[in-house]
């Protein structure tokens, strides 16, 4: 890191990219520091746990009431909303103080033993928060260096019309999707697609990469992803880039395969360019997919042909960065 005077500053733009940096240098050891905490605390939790059914009057009382408390925090990560988080908070403090009254003549042992059982569940999720804090943040900072350091001009390639110019010009900057176009029923295109209401989507193209068997049934694993290609004659309004997000979720929830591009491409002709609410909407909409408590966001990005031969994109998405 800078060991000079932090309160320098010579070009605010640069010292933003310099503290970046050495934030993005530290971070390998910060997260090492907090797998290390947590399979300490892990470690300590344990043996808290199983002192607990070992002191205790109760035993089965106390194994059962500490099983409930690490289940009831531990599923409480996955829910969405704070009211249900504190409902489960509530009910696990509240089999924490049946827990403490199970240990009956040694009560000063309970009061001692079981709180710091509870917080120590509650720092393994605060530790589990941070890590997923640092790896957001180094992810984020690779693809906007990758995004600086980028040849801002892209150049559309060959092809029978726009989705196929599309697909080579991807595969061109992407292994991922060059290896799963050659792939046999990895590439639908056109695409008619079933979302889990029932109704059916069309798209010019459609690929996926498969999810492992253990994301299905349990969420662990690869969750796959789907590439969603919609071809526009004019520049898509607003309510075309609304229907093409509510038709992703909703394939998303049938598939339970997270979006991980979402494009309407079309081709500019004359003076045609993207209206402004369409324009807002593509920079600040996202296409969310949820699954047993992890959630996957997507931009729907307009990728317009321009007649000097290059793509327009809003927002740009570095595809070397993925």
């Amino acid at each position: 890191m800078n060991k000079g005077d932090i309160r320098a500053v010579e070009n605010p733009i640069t010292a933003i990219f310099d503290l970046a940096e050495d934030v993005e240098s530290q971070s390998p050891k910060i997260r090492i520091a907090i797998r290390y905490a947590r399979i300490v605390i892990a470690f300590g939790l344990v043996l808290n746990a199983l002192l607990i059914i070992a002191i205790a009057n109760a035993h089965e009382v106390a194994f059962l009431l500490t099983l409930v408390i690490f289940f009831l925090l531990y599923v409480r990560r996955w829910l969405p909303h704070l009211g249900s988080r504190s409902v489960l908070l509530a009910l696990a403090i509240m089999a924490g103080v049946f827990d403490v009254l199970a240990f009956r003549a040694d009560l000063l042992l309970g009061l001692i033993l079981v709180p710091f059982f509870f917080l120590g569940l509650i720092t393994m999720g605060y530790l589990r928060e941070i890590q997923g804090f640092f790896d957001y943040y180094a992810l984020r900072h690779r693809i906007v260096k990758s995004v600086r350091d980028a040849d801002p001009v892209a150049h559309v390639p060959d092809g029978a019309d726009s989705t196929q110019r599309l697909l080579g010009f991807l595969a061109s900057r992407n292994l991922e999707i060059a290896t799963l176009l050659q792939t046999p029923g990895a590439i639908s295109a056109p695409a008619v697609l079933q979302g889990k209401s029932g109704m059916m989507y069309e798209f010019n193209a459609y690929l996926r990469k498969a999810p492992s068997g253990t994301w299905r049934v349990l969420g662990i694993g690869s969750p796959g992803f789907g590439l969603f290609v919609k071809a526009f004659p004019a520049p898509p309004k607003a309510s075309d880039l609304q229907a093409l997000k509510r038709a992703v979720e909703d394939i998303c929830l049938a598939t339970k395969i997270p979006p991980a591009r979402v494009v309407a491409v079309w081709r500019v002709e004359g003076d045609g360019r993207l209206p402004e609410d369409a324009y807002e909407f593509v920079t600040k909409e996202v296409v969310r997919f949820s699954r047993l408590g992890k959630e996957f966001t997507c931009s729907v990005q307009s990728i317009a042909e321009t007649s000097d031969g290059t793509y327009d994109f809003i927002p740009f998405i570095h595809e070397l960065a993925r």
